[in-house]
């Protein structure tokens, strides 16, 4: 009982563990996850974006979706070889969708390929739970429309800018899913995927629906977003080799690089998906969420991490391993160690550590959501994939962040962290499936 974490939470601890085992006798309050669905900068399918991870293989390059010559932020992470036609019906016209929306319907159909679901078997647990992440998603479509109106005048707007709002994206799945859906958005910026996964997972554990589809999207890599990003410190300036330049942990890291992406899972009630014989990536054990506002940087992630290990029931020598938010950002990289440091004590030195950022770059809030999935893809095979691009250590962020190549690992107990705009911050735990 020697933990400084949870002293001040002595009993409650016991009473969470209690409540642990309590559901665990009780499938229908445990949530899985059961289908993947991604677009990346680093890959089109959980098959890409999963050998992009293992190989170090990073999906940064220069910007290509406007000419970005005349400013000094000129690269991201850009999906390329995507065509919404490939994965929807043409007669929904998703041409005149938001590219966030775009992608997150194409997600979104790779995941249900992923988990064996037919629109049939949707039909049978009606209403399907849709919630998704979204941070900026939409402004390409008001960028759009304002340049429009600038060249051609004020009667020449466009029909297709009522699909920037939000809550689009889940009512174009929606309609793409032919079923009865309860359809929300959360938009807390870049911890958006990550809360809206545990939004579905809650309802699930509530009993108001059986499967959920949840997960994150942005795609804004547009000249408003990205020197408005730049301006405020927020993305790198360099540019003289885009595939090395997110280097999360790295000593030599110069700041962050904007990203398009989308990663969707599917949840279940455990009762379902063993019902129906469906593969089980993880158990979403819990969540945590905290602000840092008048916090010093590192103590929301902190706290947020402390909620999500609490309410899981779970000490530090608990936690197999972390999927760290890691940006490549110089002072939150260093925050999130000091964070990891106080909430593990010395247990922190003992696990391995990772991000993805240095292969996917940062793409807001679907940066939660890829994590999930690279967390599964972990679980399923035993491998943690390695922190891209980190080859100089960083004395200020000292712990086992898995430098260049893959580890051979069984994450038993995986803990998510992520980071956003306005001093929000949200810890997940996921466990490996015990039969």
């Amino acid at each position: 009982m020697g933990c400084g974490l949870f002293k001040p939470l002595g009993f409650q601890s016991l009473e969470y563990q209690f409540q642990r085992g309590f559901r665990r006798v009780i499938g229908r309050n445990r949530v899985v996850i059961t289908g993947l669905g991604v677009l990346a900068a680093n890959g089109i399918g959980k098959e890409a974006f999963w050998k992009s991870l293992l190989a170090g293989e990073s999906g940064i390059g220069p910007i290509t979706q406007f000419d970005a010559s005349e400013i000094p932020w000129q690269i991201a992470g850009e999906i390329d070889g995507f065509s919404p036609t490939d994965f929807i019906d043409p007669s929904l016209k998703p041409k005149r969708q938001s590219r966030n929306t775009q992608i997150a319907a194409a997600a979104t159909v790779m995941a249900l390929e992923d988990a064996k679901l037919s629109m049939d078997s949707l039909k049978k647990v009606e209403p399907v739970q849709i919630t998704l992440g979204i941070s900026l998603g939409g402004l390409d479509l008001v960028e759009q429309h304002t340049r429009r109106l600038v060249e051609k005048g004020a009667m020449k707007g466009l029909p297709t800018v009522s699909a920037c709002v939000h809550i689009i994206a889940s009512s174009f799945i929606s309609a793409l899913l032919k079923v009865k859906t309860q359809i929300n958005v959360v938009s807390n910026s870049c911890t958006g995927g990550l809360d809206a996964i545990a939004a579905g997972a809650a309802a699930i554990r509530r009993g108001e629906v059986e499967l959920a589809i949840v997960g994150g999207t942005d795609a804004v890599i547009i000249p408003s977003v990205v020197t408005g990003l730049g301006f405020a410190g927020m993305l790198t300036d360099s540019h003289d080799n885009p595939k090395t330049i997110s280097r999360p942990f790295d000593l030599t890291r110069c700041g962050g690089v904007l990203a398009e992406g989308t990663g969707i899972v599917i949840l279940e009630s455990l009762n379902h998906a063993r019902e129906r014989g469906a593969r089980q990536y993880a158990e979403i054990s819990a969540h945590g969420t905290a602000s840092g506002i008048n916090m010093q940087l590192h103590e929301g992630l902190e706290t947020s991490m402390r909620r999500a290990m609490s309410n899981a029931g779970l000490y530090p020598q608990d936690i197999s391993n972390i999927n760290a938010h890691g940006t490549s950002d110089p002072d939150l990289d260093i925050a999130e160690t000091v964070a990891i440091k106080n909430v593990l004590g010395s247990h922190a030195y003992n696990i391995p550590i990772n991000s993805i950022k240095g292969s996917t770059g940062n793409p807001l809030a679907a940066g939660g959501a890829l994590q999930v999935i690279s967390s599964c893809l972990s679980m399923e095979v035993g491998i943690i994939p390695p922190t891209t691009n980190l080859r100089v250590p960083d004395p200020d962020c000292d712990l086992d962040y898995v430098p260049e190549t893959p580890r051979h690992f069984e994450p038993s107990v995986t803990l998510i962290n992520s980071h956003g705009t306005g001093g929000v911050n949200s810890s997940m735990v996921l466990e490996k499936i015990k039969q």
